[in-house]
């Protein structure tokens, strides 16, 4: 027995001993396996949520043996002789976790009988004896074992079509932080619309052209996670490039024609407050934007111009689509980590014509990346297709 706690004294990864022999070259061997010692020589356990200790070893147990893999140690941040807390322990089990070559990392501490701290932290160390800390593990299966299998990437939850979410992205980005969005979406058409101005022609539309691209940065700052009764909390800014590949559809009527130009470009911004709850997998969002981003819904139809405005809505010149404060809501579901359905609501208050949007995430239903708006406004009404894709961007701390 007191050979076996010379051996455990001395990193696994370092010495000989009956739990390790060491190899002739290192370089040449990344991990060598053995027996795990008995339970009652690793010393007396320790609640892993005191500290600080100072530390004495790191150990590896997986399937019931020690295992010293170098790629594994290194990832360690703690070092024998010096000062470890809790939440060096807690950093060190989510870097293991990271490497994505562990389904499960279990932390264990242990105070090492006969070794002592060093003077300097006698005062400082809640244990006289230094710690030996233990971290079992369940390693994922190798990629030769493992039956080759396509694992699509799950859809990010950080946002809907044109409205954010409280959360960073998919899973495990619940949790407070900072998170980039890139959102495009490609408004490729009108399906079908209705409109009836006082004094003007009923106008029906079919399968018309619009081609209105918007290209959207959204960074924020989730400040609460979801969690129990507690929904997560967001804070943000967008900015939002909007242009054109095509000219917007044009209205005329006996005496008047109005054209919009071919190209434009225009950038929208706003800032957001979010608060999103996941109930039984369904997600349901709501919040405010404030901003000009209200003025993008006077792009996707030729009723909402100035110049219709004018004309057949009878407003002064000079009227426009123009909001400051959008109010939106959101709710979707996960099929499967890959296929989300949804809808999302937006208001344009303050805007002539009184216009609201509905986006429909139903694409998944077409096999195909294909989504409907609805656009609602004073006398008339527009049914829109779209294309849309969004990219997430986290930092690594």
């Amino acid at each position: 027995m007191f050979a076996v706690l010379l051996a455990l004294a001395a990193p696994a990864a370092a010495q000989p001993g009956p739990w390790l022999p060491a190899p002739a070259d290192p370089a040449a061997v990344s991990s060598v396996t053995v027996p795990a010692p008995p339970a009652a020589s690793l010393g007396q356990l320790l609640p892993v949520s005191g500290g600080p200790w100072v530390l004495g070893e790191v150990l590896f147990f997986s399937a019931g043996r020690v295992v010293s893999d170098y790629a594994w140690r290194d990832k360690v941040r703690g070092r024998r002789g010096q000062l470890y807390t809790s939440s060096d322990l807690q950093g060190d089990v989510e870097t293991l976790m990271g490497m994505g070559v562990f389904d499960r990392v279990s932390p264990a501490v242990y105070a090492i009988p006969g070794q002592s701290v060093p003077p300097e932290y006698a005062t400082i160390s809640v244990s006289t004896s230094q710690v030996r800390v233990v971290f079992d593990v369940i390693e994922k299966p190798k990629a030769s074992e493992a039956k080759p299998k396509f694992i699509t990437p799950p859809s990010a939850v950080s946002g809907l079509i044109l409205t954010p979410t409280a959360y960073r992205g998919a899973g495990k980005f619940n949790n407070p932080g900072l998170g980039l969005d890139i959102n495009a979406a490609y408004f490729i058409g009108r399906l079908y619309g209705k409109n009836n101005y006082e004094d003007a022609p009923r106008k029906t539309n079919y399968i018309d052209r619009i081609g209105l691209w918007t290209l959207t940065a959204d960074g924020k700052m989730q400040v609460q996670s979801d969690a129990g009764w507690r929904p997560a909390v967001a804070v943000g800014g967008q900015a939002m490039l909007m242009f054109r590949d095509s000219p917007q559809p044009t209205v005329t009527a006996p005496g008047v024609s109005v054209k919009v130009d071919a190209k434009k470009t225009k950038i929208l911004t706003d800032a957001y407050f979010v608060a999103s709850k996941n109930l039984r997998g369904t997600r349901l969002s709501a919040g405010v934007m404030q901003g000009n981003i209200g003025e993008l819904v006077a792009g996707l139809s030729e009723f909402l111009t100035p110049e219709a405005l004018r004309f057949y809505a009878k407003n002064p010149a000079g009227t426009e689509v123009h909001s400051r404060t959008v109010p939106f809501a959101s709710v979707f579901y996960l099929v499967k980590p890959d296929y989300p359905i949804g809808v999302e609501f937006m208001k344009f208050n303050g805007a002539a014509a009184a216009p609201y949007m509905l986006n429909f995430k139903i694409g998944r239903f077409l096999k195909l990346n294909f989504d409907v708006a609805y656009l609602k406004f004073r006398n008339g009404y527009e049914l829109l297709g779209l294309f849309q894709f969004r990219y997430n961007h986290f930092p690594s701390r």
